[in-house]
């Protein structure tokens, strides 16, 4: 069985209620992941304009109040690079380790056409934007005394410096072969969003492991990292429990056009799903979900770490899931599937 680590990614953002109350909340689950042998707890990052339910547009202060509450790592999945200034984030993500005690994980990714319009980054500058930055983060968390770059120019060093030598790990996202270079060049490893298609993302993994190869790097030795919806129950007739909280978040990745399924007999192309399609679920999930009883996930898992991921977040907590379900899915994840993928 291949060896494979898990983390959770939770939800944080809610209409439901206050974010100190869902911090709160989740104390327990976390508490159980950290029992059974999970390893992080992440969060998205987000720039909602409208009610519902969405990850949040500080996810810094939220892994910075989970810092002294748990063992786990912590990091973003993923900070967006629109939203930050290069010397900011350097400044931040060092704190944020220095919080955790040498902790954190950032994962980050380019964004998207309305993020980059959002805070006014050019489309035609914005994948150059987000390598300057990597590589100022990378030279102000070694100490280096600045970085000088054609878009990026900063003329200091930062005190005080990340915990881990050299700075926190940096998870690339991103499916263009771009992200795949820059995952490689850039990064530490190459993090897979909720949306991507599993059919996909074996490509951009085959992508990433050869620029690793290119850039001299061992492709077994970083991390690769799957994001995925998940919900387990302990039989198919207790499934349905679970399919509102799913449904309410596929539903909206579909409105934003985000969401991809194979049509029947169109020789495999992808086409945008009807977030009012009944299907919804039944469409998306051996693609961009793990979602079944345990015997049916952990054949799910081994397809990918077949295509070679080696690290799966699992969003427990998706759409207002009741804490009663997000704990059975930890239970029976910790219970049924971790100790199959651990290292013997």
């Amino acid at each position: 069985m291949p060896n494979m680590s898990f983390g959770l990614a939770l939800d944080f953002g809610t209409e439901r209620t206050s974010l100190d109350r869902v911090l709160d909340g989740y104390i327990p689950a976390i508490r159980l992941a950290e029992r059974y042998g999970f390893d992080s707890v992440f969060a998205g990052e987000q720039f909602p304009d409208a009610p519902g339910n969405f990850h949040i547009p500080a996810p810094f202060l939220v892994l910075a109040s989970l810092a002294p509450r748990t063992s786990l790592r912590l990091g973003t999945g993923v900070s967006l690079m629109p939203g930050w200034q290069p010397l900011r984030l350097a400044y931040e993500g060092a704190m944020l380790d220095q919080l955790s005690g040498g902790r954190f994980t950032l994962g980050i990714a380019v964004g998207n056409p309305p993020d980059w319009k959002r805070f006014g980054i050019d489309r035609a500058i914005a994948g150059k934007r987000l390598d300057e930055m990597l590589m100022a983060l990378k030279a102000l968390w070694r100490g280096e005394s600045g970085f000088h770059g054609e878009l990026t120019t900063i003329d200091q060093t930062i005190r005080p410096l990340p915990l881990q030598p050299g700075g926190p790990p940096i998870w690339v996202g991103g499916m263009a072969p771009r992200a795949a270079r820059r995952a490689a060049t850039l990064g530490d490893g190459w993090y897979a969003a909720t949306p991507y298609r599993r059919t996909d993302m074996a490509g951009q993994i085959r992508r990433y492991r050869q620029a690793l190869q290119d850039a001299g790097k061992d492709p077994d030795s970083t991390a690769v990292v799957a994001n995925r919806l998940t919900f387990l129950a302990p039989t198919n007739s207790s499934l349905a429990e679970g399919r509102p909280y799913l449904e309410r978040v596929l539903r909206s990745y579909a409105r934003g056009g985000g969401l991809l399924a194979q049509k029947p007999g169109a020789d495999g192309a992808p086409v945008r799903l009807d977030p009012d399609a009944p299907d919804l679920i039944e469409s998306t999930a051996a693609e961009i979900s793990l979602i079944g009883t345990p015997e049916m996930v952990r054949e799910q898992i081994q397809a990918y770490a077949a295509d070679g991921v080696n690290q799966i977040q699992m969003r427990v907590a998706p759409g207002d899931m009741p804490p009663e379900l997000i704990a059975q899915t930890i239970t029976l994840a910790g219970e049924q599937i971790l100790p199959h993928f651990r290292q013997r």
